[in-house]
């Protein structure tokens, strides 16, 4: 009862912050919600009272998304895989006033051991206008990640660039290409491809579908000379390729400096192992979970 408790005192005072107290109704308490199926039970079924169970449980879908992706932007800078204040994570959200989704960002020049729940952007996917939070959205970020997700959707529901030291590094390379040397390695079989075209920064109106028709149907693009690109059908599953892709590029690096052959296992292996992990993908969920819950003993106020 004290987790739901505190869960629904953030959530208020998210509601209040951005002016949507008129979400929760007299005979609607939002104190019968649970944080596991977010229905608000009452035995009035007025249409007034099933709009407010509706608009309630887009604010607190929309309230999760931020948390998620709050979380994995914090999650980023504990294992050192950010950049000052540049690059992006992004997740597609319900919008919280129930029109349509927004695509969440990060305010430009917020550090991202400081990001927030609500003090990320919601963007119009349609307009690239901020319509939720204040601050400033990054052209590049808005313009690219915007035009992945709408090529992409409903697949993909979030999109994170990073420039992460060992896979940035093998990106560096001539052959950028992730060696199946490691069972990290080869959860990633089929799934990764590359793009060797950088010609500096890009425009930003071309990028994004560029990128999207590099990507294809894989979940990781390594970025010759300049980074790494992962999506996902959520925040956690994103999430857990970088981490692991990091994790594959670092040992890979580390083997390589031995300067001596790697020992390569055969595609059949690889796809079979990248199979396994096809039919284990909670455990992307119980990555972010773990965080999150780190989080919340050493740095509860992400939530906020």
């Amino acid at each position: 009862m004290a987790k739901q408790y505190e869960f629904i005192r953030i959530l208020n005072g998210i509601w209040k912050k951005n002016g949507w107290s008129s979400l929760i109704k007299d005979r609607c308490n939002p104190y019968t919600c649970t944080r596991t199926s977010y229905i608000c039970t009452s035995s009035h079924k007025s249409q007034e009272e099933r709009s407010a169970r509706e608009r309630l449980s887009t604010a607190v879908s929309n309230y999760q998304a931020r948390v998620d992706l709050a979380a994995s932007y914090r999650g980023m800078h504990f294992y050192g895989m950010g950049e000052g204040v540049c690059n992006h994570l992004t997740l597609r959200a319900p919008a919280a006033d129930g029109n349509g989704d927004v695509m969440l960002l990060v305010p430009h020049g917020t550090h991202w051991s400081e990001v927030t729940a609500s003090c990320l952007l919601g963007i119009c996917l349609d307009s690239g206008d901020v319509v939720e939070g204040d601050g400033i959205a990054e052209a590049s970020a808005t313009n690219i990640h915007m035009a992945i997700h709408n090529t992409m959707a409903p697949k993909i529901q979030s999109v994170m660039h990073t420039h992460t030291p060992y896979a940035t590094a093998l990106a560096c390379l001539e052959d950028s290409r992730v060696r199946m040397v490691h069972q990290n390695s080869m959860r990633f079989f089929g799934k990764i491809a590359y793009d060797s075209d950088y010609e500096g920064l890009p425009d930003v109106e071309d990028e994004g579908p560029r990128l999207a028709r590099m990507l294809g149907d894989k979940e990781i693009l390594m970025m010759g000379n300049h980074g790494v690109l992962a999506v996902g059908h959520n925040a956690a599953y994103a999430f857990d390729s970088l981490y692991y892709l990091e994790k594959a590029c670092l040992f890979q690096v580390l083997a390589m400096s031995a300067g001596t052959k790697l020992h390569e296992k055969p595609d059949n292996i690889a796809k079979k192992v990248a199979e396994s992990f096809d039919a284990i993908t909670v455990y992307a969920d119980r990555h972010l979970d773990g965080l999150k819950k780190h989080l919340a003993r050493q740095e509860p106020h992400f939530m906020s």
